[in-house]
């Protein structure tokens, strides 16, 4: 790392992300649903995202949600900013990624209160229309991390920023 990089993505930011991709590869991929430990996994994410809520709402930087931006115009100074191949290093999330962060955060928070309802509230035991809407925001989420993998990779490549090493290490090179 030089002294030239550019301090990006704090312990805290790389750490929930990173234990949110863990629970829900668990969750999705691994263990059973309704199985003890995807509870304790969906409980984790919703913590995590809890946790995640209360930093950006400190001024933490490139984190805080003071610094979202999603308006028509941000937008399209991003997408400028892609055809010319020069998405600036010294950014945090673009327009885009913020507008994903959201759906994410709705996204575990929908599943953790569908999951709680249907594993602690006996008048909601088996019913398939709950489960079929946690079953379905799971999959919309999954849908969610494809297409964020994809926008990471495709944009650090046509873009010519570095995204993936900051989620890492937390620094970027200018």
């Amino acid at each position: 790392m030089s002294s030239r990089d550019i301090r990006l993505w704090d312990g805290v930011v790389r750490t929930c992300h990173w234990l949110l991709v863990t629970a829900f590869v668990a969750n999705y991929f691994i263990v059973e649903p309704g199985d003890l430990i995807h509870e304790i996994a969906g409980y984790g994410a919703a913590a995590i995202i809890l946790v995640r809520i209360c930093w950006g709402l400190r001024d933490t930087g490139y984190a805080s949600f003071a610094t979202v931006d999603v308006s028509a115009q941000a937008l399209q100074q991003h997408l400028n900013q892609l055809r010319l191949r020069r998405v600036p290093p010294d950014h945090g999330h673009n327009p885009f990624g913020w507008l994903m962060i959201f759906a994410v955060i709705v996204l575990f928070l929908a599943l953790a209160v569908t999951g709680f309802m249907m594993q602690e509230i006996d008048a909601f035991w088996g019913n398939q229309t709950l489960e079929w809407i946690h079953a379905t925001l799971a999959h919309v989420l999954y849908g969610a991390v494809l297409i964020h993998v994809a926008a990471v990779v495709l944009t650090q490549w046509w873009g010519r920023v570095s995204l993936i090493r900051p989620m890492i290490t937390g620094r970027r090179p200018r």
